[in-house]
């Protein structure tokens, strides 16, 4: 399907006529070509149609795919939500990713492949160093940039576990820095919380746990009712480390709290995980 012909069928859908949707764009005849597939519209132009039917670009591609994503979006969209720790997930992945491939070359998607087959590696090897160099190439091309646009700030985000953690700090303020640009734009909070929850394991890990609550705090303060139930989940459950190792009383209270929440939405895997990895960073506790 045409792009002319899926915005007719939504500006029909909506009740709209070709005069309403193109006025003070371009006349009404070169709209009506455009749906019949005679010509194309310049950039501009087709903005300012999409924002006169109230829908996105995205919302439109999705469409006309059929209500589905088209293949690259979809790897781009499972990558950055998947969990980085299963291995069954990581490999699936890194097939889905070989075949798509196999038909055309992109950037992006072969960059998604080497940090697949860099986690997978992880895995196998326990070598972090080996890690970073396979990786490497994707963050000297993307420190090379004077702007960071939304795609690189998520890669950043899920390889940030490889740096030291002076120097992810320092990304993490460059990248929250650089995201207030696109303070109203949908994923930029989330993006800002993935940051924060990711920078407080380093620092975890690290042993600075006053530096990682301040970070915990700090964010769920700003975004807690704009947090999903997994993100909050584990910002409970990680100021329930720190709090553990800086002798507060309410550990296993937000332990509870990221327990409950998790089993609330039925997600008994997700629980098991964020069980073990507090188990793993008090490990005089065990938590049941």
């Amino acid at each position: 399907m045409y792009l002319g012909e899926v915005l007719k069928r939504i500006r029909r859908n909506r009740g709209f006529t070709q005069i309403s949707v193109s006025k003070n764009i371009i006349s009404q005849g070169s709209y009506s070509k455009f749906e019949a597939g005679l010509n194309n519209l310049e950039t501009d132009v087709y903005i300012k149609i999409l924002n006169n039917l109230n829908i996105d670009f995205e919302e439109v591609i999705f469409i006309r795919n059929s209500y589905n994503y088209e293949a690259k979006q979809l790897i781009i969209k499972q990558f950055f939500t998947l969990n980085y720790n299963n291995i069954e997930k990581l490999e699936e992945m890194s097939i889905a990713i070989a075949k798509f491939l196999k038909k055309k070359q992109d950037l992006d998607i072969e960059e998604i492949q080497i940090v697949c087959n860099a986690f997978l590696q992880l895995h196998l090897t326990r070598d972090i160093e080996l890690t970073k160099r396979i990786i490497q190439p994707i963050w000297n091309r993307i420190s090379k940039y004077e702007q960071w646009y939304l795609n690189d700030i998520r890669m950043i985000n899920t390889i940030l576990f490889l740096f030291p953690v002076n120097v992810a700090t320092e990304f993490t303020q460059s990248v929250l820095t650089r995201l207030n640009k696109y303070k109203d734009f949908r994923e930029a909070e989330l993006l800002k919380t993935s940051f924060a929850i990711n920078l407080s394991l380093l620092l975890i890990k690290e042993g600075n746990y006053v530096k990682a609550l301040e970070i915990i705090e700090g964010s769920l303060e700003k975004y807690k009712k704009k947090m999903n139930y997994t993100i909050l989940a584990l910002y409970f459950s990680r100021k329930a480390i720190c709090s553990f190792h800086l002798g507060k009383e309410d550990s296993i209270i937000f332990l509870e709290k990221a327990k409950n929440l998790t089993l609330l939405y039925e997600d008994a895997e997700y629980w098991e995980r964020i069980r073990k990895e507090y188990n793993y960073y008090t490990s005089v506790v065990k938590f049941e």
